[in-house]
């Protein structure tokens, strides 16, 4: 693991699932019900805004209008405010630091709760369909952070040729890897030409295998995860599946 691709899988990764999540939980979403916010994240290895406007955000990559601009000169400056052990530098709207540490604060906790399940709170239905969506964009978008930059993960994509890899769950969600020059991108949806495929047969399915409660292979025997396409695609992203727990275990 390395603070560059960890500070991007932060930026890029985690903050990018907050969409998600005010889709998902309503009490998430009702954190941020009469917010108007656009809060950029600055950083030495990539800079992104979260467009926070009644109950829902926006993630969105570069630099541009804000309404607070938080700097963080080091990658590592990004990893310990998201281990609860730096804080970023305000280069605007020092005075809506009460947003930060109030509503947005409480929206990053309840994120936590579900990407930190438990055996009590898996025993919920609801509880386990979010966790299982959640991790699964977490997982998505992580995969493409260490493809693009982590020295193992980019020699993994080296091998990988261009085109689509559809990562999906049957009446669930469904992500795109795609694939450019060894670079990857995520992409919501279903492609028209995936170039290989990993949908799993439904969210109990998806769930236990992310969470390491089935093995996958144990899966694929039964028929319960499709795989199909370039084989090279799927091997290789296998192995970008197991650097995750390196940048978020």
């Amino acid at each position: 693991m390395d603070n560059s691709t960890l500070s991007r899988v932060n930026l890029f990764g985690v903050l990018r699932t907050l969409e998600t999540l005010v889709q998902l939980d309503e009490k998430a979403a009702q954190v941020i019900a009469n917010a108007d916010e656009i809060i950029q994240f600055t950083s030495p290895k990539g800079t992104i805004r979260l467009v926070i406007k009644n109950g829902t955000i926006k993630h969105l990559v570069g630099a541009g209008p804000n309404t607070m601009n938080l700097a963080f000169p080091t990658p590592s400056m990004v990893n310990k405010m998201f281990a609860g052990t730096g804080a970023p530098i305000p280069l605007k709207g020092i005075r809506k630091i009460k947003f930060l540490t109030g509503p947005f604060t409480e929206l990053t906790n309840i994120l936590t709760e579900y990407l930190v399940p438990t055996p009590e709170k898996l025993a919920d239905d609801e509880y386990r369909r979010r966790n299982t969506i959640l991790t699964l964009h977490m997982a998505a978008y992580a995969v493409a952070e260490i493809a693009n930059n982590d020295e193992y993960g980019r020699e993994a994509a080296s091998r990988m040729r261009d085109g689509d890899l559809q990562l999906a769950v049957i009446g669930g969600p469904a992500l795109i890897l795609r694939i450019k020059d060894h670079k990857f991108r995520v992409v919501e949806g279903l492609s028209e030409r995936p170039s290989s495929k990993m949908v799993f047969e439904n969210l109990n399915v998806a769930g236990g295998v992310l969470r390491g409660e089935i093995p996958s292979f144990e899966a694929v025997g039964k028929d319960e995860i499709q795989l199909g396409g370039f084989v090279p695609h799927l091997d290789n992203f296998n192995k970008l599946l197991g650097l995750v727990p390196h940048y978020l275990g």
